[in-house]
């Protein structure tokens, strides 16, 4: 009975000793009071997402020796007003289509089907020292979180993030190009090859082009220097071509003495397996002192049957820590037409942000933004969209943000 003991305190001290590991749960939660008005008429509302995404998420970390580590990450969006877990705009959808024509984006939204609980991120990664990391499952797009990290503004609203996200959003694309054409592209992308007509790759995410069900492979930092490149489940129906509704991302970038640089291209296939449409995003960020300055320039360019449009973002921004509690930010943004230079929108965002302590702040905006042309856009991320042609929205945000 003794020697019995003794071998299971040796088992469990010799599991003790040969992984260490650890759960945290996390999250972000951000809500937003906003105004905006244009011609006469004005909108009162909120959002958990206008200035950064509400979220809450399971983390865990295996130290297994030799420095290797296995971690995985679940990550739930949340609508604070409502409590509702994840979204429809970040969700990956199976529209059950009986068709092998290509679905709608209504048919899709309205196919009864529920959104993805871990919509902004579901994965395992397994990392070495020297190597690099492996990752496998639902995961940030490498050229979403390239954009982001070079965004011009303290929060969605009104930077450079705004931008983008009408370039990739279909409900706002549709109000910033003047080839309707261009809609067929996103409903081949929204479609299905197989023979059932149900399998929508889980590269597909939605009305987003934030994430993608796949693998990742990340390289270890050299000199600064990393990259990572990333491609979709190559084929999920014996009826698909291996490239339907797919995708792939790479991400190339540079951190040291006080610059930061990102170049990322994001490709997205079509249910015939063509390529539907491209993102490349290049952009810096530089710190001097209490100065940051951010430059960044990205390319929607839609490919193969669609009549060729695309839109091309430019955002710049300065941001100025007055203290350890006081940020304050000015920003400003073109999105423009690459086909009729009559549609434009620019936009110019002044911003504030205050630490009441490391993981609470408060934050206030003042956001123009100005269409021409055939554009309807907003400065407020995620807001309601003007229903006038060419023109001028502007807005105010107020919120609070706290970290866990």
């Amino acid at each position: 009975m003794k020697k019995t003991l003794v071998a299971l305190a040796s088992l469990a001290a010799l599991g003790t000793s040969f992984a260490q590991s650890s759960m945290t749960i996390y999250g972000n939660l951000d809500q937003t009071v906003y105004n905006a008005s244009q011609g006469g008429k004005n909108v009162t509302s909120t959002g958990s997402n206008n200035n950064s995404s509400s979220y809450w998420g399971i983390m865990s970390s295996e130290d297994m020796g030799g420095g290797l580590k296995a971690s995985f990450d679940l990550r739930s969006e949340i609508t604070l007003m409502t409590g509702q877990a994840a979204s429809t705009t970040t969700s990956a959808t199976n529209a059950g289509q009986t068709s092998t024509a290509a679905v709608t984006q209504a048919s899709i939204m309205n196919a009864g089907d529920k959104p993805s609980f871990f919509n902004r991120g579901a994965y395992l990664k397994l990392e070495k020292a020297g190597i690099g990391a492996l990752t496998v499952g639902r995961q940030a797009d490498a050229w979403w979180l390239a954009q982001g990290e070079v965004g011009s503004a303290t929060g969605s609203s009104g930077g450079f993030g705004n931008l983008t996200a009408m370039q990739t959003n279909s409900g706002n694309f549709s109000n910033a190009v003047s080839g309707i054409a261009n809609s067929t592209a996103l409903t081949n992308y929204m479609g299905s090859a197989s023979a059932a007509g149900t399998n929508i790759n889980p590269t597909y995410t939605g009305v987003a082009d934030a994430y993608m069900g796949g693998i990742a492979l990340t390289t270890p930092n050299i000199g600064g220097f990393t990259g990572t490149y990333q491609m979709g489940i190559p084929k999920i129906s014996y009826n698909d071509a291996g490239s339907a509704n797919n995708g792939s991302a790479y991400a190339l970038r540079y951190d040291g003495m006080g610059l930061s640089v990102r170049i990322a291209n994001s490709t997205k296939n079509d249910y015939a397996g063509s390529k539907a449409w491209t993102q490349d995003v290049v952009g810096a960020t530089y710190t001097m002192g209490a100065f940051k300055f951010t430059l960044a320039n990205n390319r929607m360019k839609f490919q193969g049957s669609a009549v060729g449009n695309g839109t091309t973002a430019t955002g710049a921004g300065v941001f100025y820590t007055m203290s350890s509690a006081l940020t304050l930010n000015a920003a400003y943004g073109i999105l423009k037409d690459d086909v009729n230079s009559l549609n434009k929108y620019t936009q110019t965002s002044l911003n504030a942000v205050y630490k009441l302590s490391p993981r609470s702040s408060v934050y206030a905006g003042l956001h123009n933004g100005k269409n021409e042309g055939a554009m309807k856009q907003t400065p407020i991320y995620g807001g309601a969209s003007t229903d006038t042609l060419g023109a001028t929205v502007s807005a105010y945000s107020v919120g609070i943000r706290h970290t866990f």
